[in-house]
C-alpha cells in the first residue's frame, strides 16, 4: 500500500488507486499520514480543514471524514483499526511510516546527503533520483484550504532543495549539460538564487558562457513577477565572471574590483549581455552594438 502525499492525496494498492470525494476528507486523511504514528488533537483538524472559522458541528464533521477514511483504507487492503479514536485526545494513524510517500522521500533525502558527505556522490546521486521520482505533481494537489497552501510551499521547497543537492554532485562530478538542462527547468518552476546560480555554472563549464547574460536577464524578470526582487549582486557577479571565463570548470578566482568594470544598460527582454548590477540593471563588461552607457 501506498498513501500518497506528494500529488493527489490518495492510496494505491495492487495497481488500484482509491481516492476520497471531499477536499476535506482528503485532508483529514493527509493530516493523519504526516504524522503516522502520532495523536493529532482534534483541533489540529478543525484548523487544517476550517481554519479560524469552524462550523458550529465540527467535531461530530470531522468524525465523519474519519470514518470515510477508514473506509477507503479497508477498501485499499488495511485495516480500520489503522485509525484510532484517542476520544478526546484526537485521531491516530496507526500504520508503517513507510507506507506514506513523504516518510519515505525525507528518508531518501536524507539518506543520499549522508552518502554525499562520505565521499559516496555516485549513490548519493543515485538516491536523490530515487526520492525525487516520489513526486507525482504538486504535493496535496486535491486539497484545499489555507493550511494545505501553506504546506504545499513548504513541501515544495523540501523537493527543490534535494533537487539543487543533487545538481551540486552532478556539478562536482562534470555532467554540466545535464546541470544546464535540469536546474533551467526549477528555475522555470520557482526562480530562485541557488536555481539561477546553478545554471549560470552548468552553462559555463558546458562552453555556453555565451547564454549567460540572456538565461539571468530572463531568470531575473521572471523572479521579478513572482516575488518582487532581484538577483543579488553576489549572483550577478558570478554570472559575469563565468561569462567572460574559458571552457571548462567555473574558475574560483574572485570578480575584479568594482572600479574595473564596465557599464552597459540593457532591457531585459531582448538582453544578449548582462545589465546594471542596480535597481533593476545588471552589468556585463563587453557592451552589444548600440548600447548607450549609463
Amino acid at each position: 500500500m501506498d498513501i500518497r502525499l506528494l500529488g493527489d492525496v490518495e492510496i494505491e494498492a495492487g495497481g488500484v488507486t482509491y481516492a476520497l470525494d471531499r477536499a476535506a476528507e482528503r485532508c483529514v486523511l493527509a493530516t493523519l499520514a504526516f504524522n503516522a504514528g502520532r495523536v493529532v488533537p482534534l483541533g489540529t483538524f478543525i484548523a487544517h480543514v476550517w481554519g479560524e472559522h469552524p462550523p458550529a458541528k465540527a467535531e461530530e464533521t470531522v468524525a465523519t471524514y474519519v470514518r470515510a477514511a477508514r473506509r477507503m483504507i479497508e477498501q485499499a487492503g488495511g485495516g480500520r483499526e489503522w485509525i484510532v479514536n484517542r476520544r478526546l485526545d484526537g485521531y491516530r494513524l496507526d500504520a508503517d511510516p513507510d507506507l506514506v510517500d513523504h516518510r519515505r522521500f525525507t528518508d531518501l533525502a536524507a539518506t543520499a546527503r549522508a552518502f554525499a558527505r562520505k565521499g559516496d556522490d555516485s549513490r548519493a546521486v543515485e538516491t536523490f533520483e530515487r526520492a525525487l521520482r516520489l513526486w507525482r505533481g504538486e504535493a496535496l494537489a486535491n486539497v484545499t484550504g489555507q493550511w494545505a497552501e501553506l504546506r504545499r510551499h513548504g513541501l515544495r521547497l523540501e523537493r527543490l532543495k534535494a533537487a539543487y543537492d543533487m545538481l551540486d554532485l552532478l556539478l562536482r562530478a562534470g555532467a554540466y549539460g545535464e546541470v544546464v538542462i535540469r536546474a533551467a527547468e526549477l528555475v522555470e518552476e520557482e526562480p530562485t538564487e541557488r536555481g539561477m546560480a546553478l545554471a549560470v555554472r552548468g552553462l559555463a563549464g558546458s562552453g555556453q558562457r555565451a547564454l549567460i547574460p540572456s538565461f539571468l536577464a530572463r531568470a531575473a524578470e521572471q523572479m521579478w513577477e513572482v516575488s518582487g526582487s532581484r538577483p543579488s549582486a553576489d549572483l550577478v557577479a558570478l554570472a559575469r565572471r563565468l561569462a567572460r571565463e574559458p571552457e571548462g570548470p567555473p574558475a574560483a578566482a574572485p570578480p575584479p574590483p568594482a572600479e574595473a568594470r564596465a557599464t552597459v544598460v540593457m532591457n531585459a527582454r531582448n538582453a544578449t549581455n548582462i545589465y546594471q548590477a542596480a535597481g533593476d540593471q545588471y552589468f556585463f563588461t563587453t557592451p552589444p552594438p548600440g548600447a548607450t552607457g549609463a
